[in-house]
């Protein structure tokens, strides 16, 4: 039993070599002297055609099966490219919302294993300069249907596309490897499941192996879920959509401060008229005290000056 377990470890590392990261080697010491007493050399790296056919399986994570990379006929017949697609429209104002809703309504009509929409968002719906947002993710030929209106539909509306980008992504290396990685730890997997399913060692052995084996499938299910996602990124493409209002010479807001500055007059003049009064009201009582006086020291002064002229 122990030498076959030795066995068993090596292989499994030497299999996880081919993968992301090599799982953990079992704990004891009996293991690792087997190990490296038994092992056999370790077999070349499959060439690259080899790795692209053993992605073709399917291959069973957590009960369910998950579609790998479709092989070495595709991989060699061309690279497979992740596209990404990036559109600005300018609308007019009155039409930027409908034409928005149009965009959604046609990708959910398409249904979802068409197209799907990621983010749909429309800003300053109600004013002069509204704005709208949207993100899909859709089956190639229907992106590129979907596409060749767009500039049609934007001058019958009597606006125009701005700029349109296309970028692509090189994903042939990443899911490749990404495939061989989960056939390696499948593998693995495998081999510990047939080891512990023999029930014979001590207690200490077997609860070793259940741990390596927890390891191996959460390092599978990691790996099934990157290729997944890859797959998807090769199968559909992303488009996103901005829409903007077209910008007219003279706009409605150019005029609003002078709008604004006759709306405020009255209140203007109202308070400064308010002002003087409460000015006048303060001022009044110092008047009645400051008029006699004022008066009588200007009456004082003439006499004096006709008294002096009057000596002379």
């Amino acid at each position: 039993m122990l030498r076959e377990t030795g066995l068993l470890l090596a292989a499994g590392l030497v299999l996880a070599g081919c993968g992301e990261e090599a799982s953990r080697p079992v704990s004891g010491g009996v293991y690792e002297e087997y190990a490296m007493m038994e092992a056999e050399p370790a077999p070349a790296p499959p060439p690259p055609a080899a790795r692209m056919q053993a992605s073709n399986d399917a291959v069973s994570v957590s009960g369910s099966r998950v579609q790998n990379a479709e092989g070495a006929a595709e991989a060699a017949e061309g690279p497979l490219l992740a596209y990404t697609y990036q559109t600005s429209l300018e609308l007019p104002a009155d039409a930027l919302g409908s034409t928005h809703e149009a965009h959604v309504q046609a990708c959910q009509n398409a249904g979802p294993a068409t197209c799907q929409v990621i983010r749909a968002q429309v800003s300053n719906a109600d004013g002069p300069r509204p704005s709208a947002y949207l993100q899909l993710r859709a089956a190639p030929d229907w992106i590129v249907s979907f596409r060749a209106g767009l500039e049609t539909e934007a001058e019958e509306l009597g606006g125009q596309v701005l700029s349109d980008q296309t970028s692509v992504e090189d994903l042939t290396t990443r899911i490749v490897d990404t495939a061989a990685r989960v056939q390696a730890q499948t593998t693995l997997r495998d081999r510990l499941q047939q080891l512990l399913e023999t029930r014979d060692g001590d207690l200490s052995d077997l609860l070793a192996v259940e741990r390596e084996l927890a390891n191996v499938q959460a390092n599978l299910d990691a790996q099934a879920s990157v290729l997944a996602a890859l797959r998807q990124r090769v199968n559909t493409s992303m488009l996103t959509l901005n829409y903007q209002a077209e910008r007219q010479v003279v706009e409605p807001q150019t005029f609003n401060p002078i709008g604004r500055a006759f709306k405020e007059m009255g209140d203007v003049f109202a308070e400064s008229v308010a002002s003087l009064i409460l000015f006048l009201a303060g001022a009044l009582p110092w008047l009645v005290i400051a008029v006699p006086v004022i008066s009588g020291v200007i009456i004082g002064f003439r006499r004096l000056l006709r008294r002096r002229k009057a000596k002379t």
